[in-house]
């Protein structure tokens, strides 16, 4: 893991040369961040709950791109609205979209992690003209199967905790999902696992709301539609969206797919296998051009 090690450490620099700042979308302010020139990438994150950091410095090294981080509604550094409510797969995809005009970027390569790629399934369907590619990343396109996530008892009540009871505040959320977050890794690395931590503003509204979300979420039927190329990404040891009801469903359902399976990772490959992921995303997009 010491290469890990070295990517984490030069961090601070890759982030000194970053553009950060809000916009006012849909009546509410989107922290976003901007990394690199060239061929606008905008970036979504998962949870929800967590913010766009534990990207990076992972997606820094890409080359020839404009790496567009931000944090979705009600969670990081944009925006909490009082009513959570507010938060809705159509709003996520709303926000998504005002946020690549409001920027000027025209047709983007749009990468969706975890929860960001339910997002990013909805705002292809949505939007395909404003897409020069897609990469869905660690996600799946229904929840009708049942995770695969082992660990020890303390892991295992905390994975009972989070998805059985709401969370009471952002330190509630935080402990449980440092708990968690444990078993998303085929190897996890604690020192990575704390400077994760502490580089996330949490939140807990967002996660909580989150999950009601996924009951009414089904893409099956809107993935043959999006005619996009698309990279679609799996770890082999990912027990939250296994590659078979994940990745590969996906894959087989969209028209124009690659798939990529990394086979010593969990949820994160760009964090387990950061430089076999980065070349592997890097050629995938140098192809596009």
């Amino acid at each position: 893991m010491k290469a890990i090690s070295t990517i984490l450490v030069a961090s601070t620099m890759l982030a000194s040369h970053a553009l950060a700042d809000t916009a006012t979308l849909n009546g509410a302010e989107i922290f976003y961040t901007i990394e690199g020139e060239g061929t606008p990438v905008m970036v979504m994150h998962g949870g929800l709950g967590l913010d766009h950091t534990y990207f990076r410095p992972y997606l820094d090294a890409l080359e020839n791109v404009q790496i567009i981080y931000y944090d979705h509604l009600g969670n990081g550094r944009s925006e909490h609205p009082e009513d959570f409510s507010e938060l809705t797969f159509e709003r996520f995809v709303a926000d998504a979209e005002a946020l690549r005009q409001h920027l000027d970027l025209g047709k983007i390569i749009l990468i969706g992690h975890s929860y960001g790629g339910f997002i990013a399934q909805e705002y292809a369907a949505a939007h395909p003209d404003a897409l020069k590619g897609l990469v869905l990343a660690n996600t799946v396109p229904v929840f009708d199967y049942a995770p695969t996530l082992s660990g020890t008892d303390e892991q295992m009540a905390a994975l009972g905790a989070v998805f059985s009871r709401p969370m009471e505040s952002d330190e509630d959320f935080q402990t449980n999902w440092n708990i968690i977050s444990q078993m998303y890794y085929h190897n996890y690395d604690a020192e990575i696992g704390a400077e994760l931590d502490m580089n996330t503003q949490y939140s807990y509204q967002a996660w909580n709301v989150a999950n009601g979300l996924l009951a009414t979420f089904n893409t099956l039927e809107k993935l043959p539609m999006i005619d996009v190329p698309t990279l679609v990404i799996g770890g082999r040891h990912d027990g939250i969206t296994p590659v078979e009801p994940g990745t590969a469903r996906i894959a087989g359902l969209l028209p124009q797919a690659e798939m990529v399976v990394f086979e010593n990772s969990g949820h994160f490959p760009f964090i387990e296998e950061p430089a076999l992921h980065l070349e592997t995303l890097q050629n995938w997009i140098n192809g596009l051009e």
